[in-house]
């Protein structure tokens, strides 16, 4: 079991522990990366990542610190020598990653990472001893400071992708989360590497992805890697939309409008802007859900508007009038989507998220066309989708949004825009009322006062009464087993 403490020690504390750990040892330790950078850039977080190099021995000093720390050993990886100490409580876990030098020397080591930027270091001893001046200890032989100040991502040596194929994807993580612009250099770098991601575990691809997809500029990101070959890579069952026209209804090919619903996304979660103001709280406190430990509801919502039409190339079927028709596609995607499920290594939960988004994305623009929402249509929305049910409209506006660009119907998307917040409401603010309404009587109740034996007859009477309950037909037990028995009995004559 992972020892835990009542209150999480500051990153301060962690280091300066360490660092006494490592005089007590007669070790010289150095920070290097990520810690660094961000250090220089002002946004150092509260729940750090630290790596540390070392000349030797790396997995032997991270047993010896978990034990110092009171933290847990994992082994990262035997061939680079790297080891992980988390340092876990109730509320927080720090994780200290230890490293063997990348080289002779420690300046060796630092010309073999990934970009300038996260090529910097200073030895722990002058960080805890200098305080403030710090700085003044920096070692920086590939001038990753000054591509820091130029807001530039410049690899450390021609081969880095090539070393680590992941480096692909954590070049446009660190882009999209810093704000950052590849150097000239970089995309003929990656785009060279690039076939090398095969052999990069899905565990490692997802967290980039996921990375990339929590920012408001994924949709750049995506657009580069299917300009750089990267995403026929990461997402095979995609290319086949690209050229594939779509008819008039659509403004771009098939592969086109998934980017672009990645596009609407980005603009539309940044802050729900365009959504009434009691809706923007609830939907950004939504999205900030993390289901999963570190993947969170918008990231999810950004890889289903990749992947919403992914069944159309299959089901693409012109009529005699020229009418291009997707029929079914919605049902073919959710069964093309178990391949990235798979290959991404998605938790079970997740999966079944991804396939029920792909599969119900058109359901909430059946229902904007309703000349009224009834509340029985609301309950059998999120009956079927449950709490993936916000997601599932807001992967339908952005896909929406970019369906017809500057043909679209401004007069339509206020009906429809509206129609989409009646939904949302019911989710956040009236839940028992429409939504999940508090069960009258359970399976086994009902089979007790009706007599009945179990099986699929009880679910079906379950579920009648729970749309009548959120109809508002009925309020009270007794009333539940009164329509129950009716319709037993209307059951009974039609089969006499």
């Amino acid at each position: 079991m992972m020892p835990t403490r009542k209150t999480p020690p500051s990153p301060d504390e962690l280091l300066r522990r360490t660092a006494d750990f490592a005089s007590a040892h007669g070790l010289s330790l150095y920070l290097v990366g990520g810690w660094i950078r961000d250090a220089l850039l002002g946004r150092l977080r509260a729940l750090p990542n630290i790596d540390l190099a070392v000349s030797g021995q790396a997995l032997e000093i991270a047993r010896g610190l978990a034990a110092h720390l009171g933290g847990t050993y994992v082994c990262l990886h035997e061939e680079t020598s790297t080891g992980r100490v988390i340092v876990s409580t109730e509320q927080a876990r720090m994780e200290v990653d230890l490293s063997d030098f990348r080289g002779p020397t420690l300046e060796a080591d630092l010309g073999r990472r990934d970009f300038t930027v996260n090529a910097m270091a200073v030895p722990l001893e002058a960080w805890v001893a200098a305080a403030g001046t710090w700085q003044a200890h920096l070692i920086d032989p590939l001038h990753g400071r000054q591509d820091l100040e130029q807001r530039r991502l410049r690899a450390c040596f021609p081969g880095t992708f090539r070393d680590d194929p992941l480096r692909i994807l954590r070049g446009f993580r660190f882009a999209v989360e810093l704000d950052f612009a590849l150097d000239a250099e970089v995309p003929a770098l990656m785009r060279d590497a690039a076939p090398e991601l095969r052999r990069v575990s899905g565990e490692r691809i997802r967290d980039e992805l996921f990375a990339v997809f929590q920012t408001d500029r994924a949709s750049w990101a995506v657009g580069q890697w299917n300009g750089l070959g990267i995403l026929d890579l990461l997402c095979p069952e995609l290319p086949a939309g690209r050229d594939m026209d779509q008819g008039g209804y659509h403004h771009l090919d098939v592969l086109g409008h998934e980017l672009e619903s990645v596009s609407q996304s980005d603009r539309m979660l940044s802050g729900f802007e365009e959504f009434s103001e009691p809706l923007r709280a609830p939907l950004a406190e939504y999205c900030r859900q993390t289901p999963v430990d570190r993947r969170s509801r918008k990231g999810m919502i950004k890889l289903a508007c990749l992947y919403h039409d992914v069944g159309k190339p299959a089901t693409r079927r012109v009529k005699p009038d020229g009418d291009i028709w997707f029929i079914g596609h919605e049902h073919f995607g959710a069964s093309l989507v178990e391949g990235a499920i798979d290959r991404l290594k998605l938790s079970n939960q997740e999966g079944q998220t991804l396939s029920r988004l792909v599969l119900y994305h058109l359901r909430p623009g059946f229902l904007s066309r309703e000349p009224q929402l009834t509340r029985r249509a609301v309950f059998r929305f999120f009956r079927d989708l449950g709490d993936d049910g916000p997601a599932c409209l807001l992967l339908w506006w952005a896909d929406r949004l970019a369906t017809r660009g500057p043909l679209s119907n401004v007069a339509q998307i206020d009906q429809q825009r509206a129609r989409l917040e009646e939904l949302l409401g019911a989710y956040f603010f009236k839940p028992e009322e429409a939504v999940r309404p508090p069960r009258l009587i359970d399976g086994h109740q009902l089979m007790q006062a009706l007599k009945l034996p179990a099986g699929p007859e009880v679910g079906r009477l379950l579920r009648a009464i729970e749309e009548a309950q959120a109809e508002g037909a009925l309020t009270t037990r007794n009333e539940a087993i009164a329509l129950a028995r009716s319709l037993l009995a209307g059951q009974d004559r039609g089969a006499a």
